[in-house]
């Protein structure tokens, strides 16, 4: 059994289902949806390129993991600095005109390295629990109380959005700019709510009918 490949998959398949939720709960908030397609698009790609980041962190930390290294001894910065190739290739696949967006690391570098060190935890305390026979709902048992699993859900996906809010007002599309900085806000406001929801069910489905407030 491939734990790192599970691992993968399931948060690959996390932030897609993060990502659906988010645009439809935002499109209900906000008709400027309707008048901003390429948004849509610019956040489907983001998702996707969010999840090849956390691929990433989590293959890298696995290695250092299965290698015998220290938590406390993995290189944040170098993950830090390789997740700007996934940011390089994304910036490139986008084809949207009249677009540019000027990446600043220092305005959000502390809030990724924050991601990455929260995800390399996780890998750390699953892959420790987590039998060749086992499940990872089993692993996330054993490694998690239910409260301390959705508290890291939800500490992960909002650390995301707050990263996906000041990379969103980097946009520049002319005279849409005044637009896009207000669908970037309520496109925050989805996620922070998709946030608590989406966790509440993964929590639900992993530690049954418990009752469960972080």
């Amino acid at each position: 059994m491939d734990r790192v490949a599970i691992l993968c998959k399931k948060d690959k398949d996390l932030m897609e289902s993060f990502s659906r939720l988010s645009l439809r709960c935002a499109g209900h908030r906000s008709l400027l949806l309707i008048g901003l397609p390429f948004f849509s698009s610019y956040l489907e790609a983001n998702v996707k390129k969010e999840a090849d980041k956390d691929r990433l962190i989590i293959e890298t930390t696995a290695q250092e993991y299965l290698a015998g290294k220290p938590r406390c001894e993995l290189d944040l910065e170098d993950m830090f600095e390789r997740t700007k190739q996934v940011d390089k290739a994304f910036l490139s696949s986008l084809m949207i005109p009249s677009f540019s967006f000027h990446v600043r690391y220092s305005d959000f570098a502390d809030i990724r390295i924050q991601r990455i060190w929260l995800i390399s935890k996780t890998v750390y305390a699953l892959l420790a629990k987590w039998p060749e026979t086992a499940s990872l709902a089993d692993a996330v048992r054993n490694a998690y109380s239910g409260a301390q699993f959705k508290e890291r859900l939800s500490d992960i996906l909002h650390l995301y959005n707050e990263e996906t809010r000041i990379l969103s007002k980097s946009l520049r599309l002319g005279l849409l700019n005044n637009a896009v900085g207000a669908y970037a806000e309520t496109m925050y406001q989805a996620m922070e709510e998709i946030t608590v929801k989406l966790t509440e069910r993964y929590t639900k489905k992993i530690y049954g009918d418990q009752t469960v407030h972080a």
